[in-house]
């Protein structure tokens, strides 16, 4: 009669597994993966337990989309399929469990762009937060909340938690990749707060770490975030100068980050006055766009060609305003709006002027009354 493995053992590689997970450590990850799916086929049946395994699957497949372009994942299990999974469960969560699945589905609403729905799960989950004892699991879960605070303009909120998982993270030599994201955060904070000039250590910081690491995602997001920086400084030669950086890195690597940052670069080139080069741009982006069905996005690429090319076309404008409101975007729609406005101005077309900013003054009250949007 064969032995069965207690499920506490395999309880125990599963944290182990977990914890190559936060460090984006994607070969321990994967052997720990196996080894841990091997040892579930000889293991005393424990419905927690599997569903933990179930659970850190879905975590796993998070870890892999954040790491690897998405046409590279094509063979890859859904996540959508993983979460089906886990929430049609007929175990009830409780205790930890319960924990894990809300901050899981966070994370994962967070890369659809749900911002509201993250905060919702995440702040379930922060009930639960007391039951974890790992300092390092608090230093992940306080890292989502200021990333996912930062999306909602909510800036002094996302520094706290910002600053209280550096904080933990700070002594870890392992967890250079969440040091590098928060450094993110942190500098995207301080652009909000119009401080560009505490960003940029921040982000040059990151850039040095992510080279040293190699992981080219974080190299073109260090690039990207460091010519974003200098476009809200107006250094537009600067800015552009990094962002085709990244441009030319997310081309190599086939990334899903290469429309939106194309975007940013053609917005550069119009303010530039470079319109020959901004229409190519504007052209090749919202083609990219359109392939991956980014509805907002090309819909921000037609704001574009609107206003710079299209003298102003209000109605396209209007229409991709609607779109931002329609998946309250509304930090994005605040910045359309100003720069409308402002470039109306320059123009002399006062009474537009007015009118968007007008908008963007309606948008930035939508994102001071945020806390109203998610309270449960």
């Amino acid at each position: 009669m064969e032995q069965l493995i207690p499920s506490s053992t395999v309880g125990v590689k599963i944290n182990e597994w977990y914890k190559y997970i936060r460090m984006f450590a994607v070969p321990d990850a994967e052997i720990l993966k196996a080894e841990v799916e091997e040892e579930i086929k000889h293991m005393k049946e424990d419905q927690d337990l599997l569903l933990y395994y179930s659970l850190m699957c879905f975590r796993h497949q998070l870890m892999l989309d954040y790491l690897e372009p998405k046409s590279l994942n094509e063979e890859r299990p859904k996540i959508s399929d993983l979460l089906e999974k886990i929430e049609s469960s007929q175990t009830k969560l409780k205790g930890v469990l319960e924990y894990y699945c809300n901050f899981f589905r966070g994370m994962y609403e967070f890369d659809k762009k749900e911002y509201i729905r993250a905060i919702r799960s995440y702040k379930i989950a922060e009930k639960k937060l007391a039951l974890v004892t790992d300092e390092i699991e608090r230093a992940e879960f306080y890292f989502k909340m200021a990333e996912v605070y930062y999306h909602m303009k909510q800036t002094h909120v996302s520094m706290h938690y910002a600053e209280t998982a550096l904080n933990i993270y700070k002594d870890q030599k392992t967890y250079t990749v969440r040091r590098i994201q928060c450094a993110f955060v942190v500098a995207g904070n301080f652009d909000d707060l119009e401080s560009h000039e505490k960003a940029v250590p921040h982000l040059q910081r990151a850039l040095k770490d992510s080279k040293a690491i190699n992981k080219h995602k974080l190299i073109g997001a260090s690039l990207y975030n460091l010519g974003n920086c200098y476009y809200k400084m107006k250094e537009y030669d600067k800015a552009a100068e990094y962002i085709e950086q990244a441009v030319s890195l997310y081309e190599t690597d086939k990334s899903d980050l290469l429309p939106h940052t194309l975007f940013t670069l053609t917005q550069i080139y119009f303010k530039m006055k470079d319109i020959e080069k901004a229409f190519i741009l504007y052209k090749k982006g919202i083609e990219k766009a359109q392939a991956i069905n980014d509805d907002v996005l090309v819909a921000e690429f037609n704001y574009l060609k609107a206003l710079y090319i299209d003298s102003i076309d209000k109605r396209t404008v209007f229409q991709t305003f609607s779109v931002l409101k329609d998946n309250v975007m509304y930090p994005d729609l605040e910045e359309l709006a100003l720069d409308t406005a402002n470039y109306c101005k320059e123009i002399g077309q006062f009474e537009n002027s007015t009118t968007f900013f007008d908008v963007m003054v309606d948008a930035r009250i939508q994102i001071q009354r945020g806390e109203c949007l998610y309270e449960i």
